[in-house]
């Protein structure tokens, strides 16, 4: 079989990017693949994803040095790239790939240097993109050259090699237009819900009060204050909506509602928990939420949770900004709400909470139905197989 050699840093488990590959792993093997997985080894190795039937992994040697010296280390290799650079090539040598895939690789110098060893010794280059992040999102001075780096390789670096994956229809026109043979190509989900075992979870009251979910970061992605104020505003005399975050601390919710006590407001803080833990809530909810701005990062990607959360039949609430929203349709597997207002949040959640059960359940259904059509791995089969051929996709659908 020919051999796929994934890079990046996807050696996390739990993590979405970690899942991510796992389940392209699993997508590519199916094709007639065998998968590797390349990656940096996690500070924590209880944290070191585990070999499964679909990926193997090899890790690089830990960067030289402790503490500070370490991470100026780190640092320095996410530009000029000597120590990923040759745990690649060793990787290369070792494996005898046909097929190098570069996961949202941060060097410019790795990626060119790859490229040129790609073209000497006819290995197939793939760069496979799943964001676009402005550079003001990020504080740190060295995260914003990363960040302003990848922002460099979009728009010049990536259409030298030419051969792109694309997670969203944003990311795919920007290569389009550029002349890349591109396809694209969303999350693949394996964990599908039953449809006859589409339920609602029993602990709510009667089944009158409406459970919703979020798991992710507030860092700088997605949006959880007006969610929160509204939720309060909805629940301060009776608790209509029961909301699972997780993730995010308790201090950084009681924070945003500027009260000790969540719970009082039906607003349950879980902190991070492992991958398994976070599916386990969130098939218990009626709706996902996914609060983002209208700002290029969000059109880019698709979120992990999001999928995750459709294909175990979690409709979603989302903020309507041309990204991941594009997969709902709204009022018949999802929402959509024009911005992240209270006064808006407020009004689409008077609209949940007045819905009969059965149509709550319907709306879980088309959910799952509509998961089941996008993001199932033989909607993607042939043209992916051709692709992987050096097949030209650049008006691909």
């Amino acid at each position: 079989m020919k051999k796929i050699l994934y890079v990046g840093q996807i050696a996390i488990e739990g993590s979405a990017s970690c899942t991510h590959v796992q389940n392209r792993a699993r997508f590519f093997t199916n094709i007639g693949y065998n998968v590797y997985g390349l990656s940096e080894c996690p500070k924590d190795k209880n944290d070191k994803a585990n070999n499964t039937n679909f990926i193997k992994y090899i890790y690089m040697k830990p960067f030289p040095g402790k503490g500070k010296i370490r991470g100026a280390c780190w640092v320095a290799d996410q530009f000029l790239g000597f120590h990923t650079y040759n745990a690649i090539i060793k990787a290369v040598k070792d494996i005898l790939p046909d097929i190098i895939i570069l996961y949202e690789l941060n060097s410019i110098v790795v990626e060119e240097r790859i490229r040129r060893y790609c073209e000497r010794h006819n290995i197939m280059l793939i760069i496979e993109v799943t964001e676009w992040m402005e550079v003001e999102n990020r504080k740190e001075i060295a995260t914003r050259g990363i960040v302003w780096q990848k922002d460099i390789q979009k728009r010049y670096i990536d259409k030298r090699c030419g051969n792109i994956i694309a997670i969203s229809e944003f990311l795919c026109e920007h290569y389009r237009r550029q002349g890349c043979n591109v396809i694209k190509l969303p999350p693949i989900v394996y964990n599908f819900a039953e449809n006859n075992q589409v339920l609602r979870d029993k602990n709510t009251v009667n089944l009158q009060q409406v459970r919703l979910v979020f798991a992710g970061t507030t860092d700088f992605k997605d949006y959880l204050e007006p969610l929160l104020k509204a939720i309060r505003k909805i629940n301060n005399n009776d608790v209509k909506v029961i909301f699972d975050v997780i993730g995010p601390s308790a201090d950084t919710i009681k924070n945003m509602i500027k009260c000790d006590n969540p719970v009082q407001y039906g607003i349950n803080c879980h902190g991070r928990l492992s991958h398994e833990n976070t599916l386990s809530i969130v098939k218990k909810a009626d709706f996902s939420v996914l609060m983002r701005e209208n700002k290029r990062y969000a059109k880019a990607g698709v979120s992990t949770k999001f999928v995750e959360a459709m294909s175990l039949a979690v409709p979603s609430i989302c903020t309507a900004v041309g990204g991941t929203d594009a997969f709902v349709s709204d009022g018949v597997d999802g929402f959509l709400i024009k911005d992240n207002s209270v006064y808006e949040i407020s009004g689409k959640l008077e609209l949940i909470v007045n819905m009969d059960s059965s149509e709550i359940l319907q709306m879980k259904l088309n959910a799952l139905n509509k998961a089941k059509h996008v993001f199932s791995e033989d909607q993607y089969f042939e043209v992916t197989k051709l692709f992987l051929k050096g097949k030209e996709f650049h008006g691909q659908e």
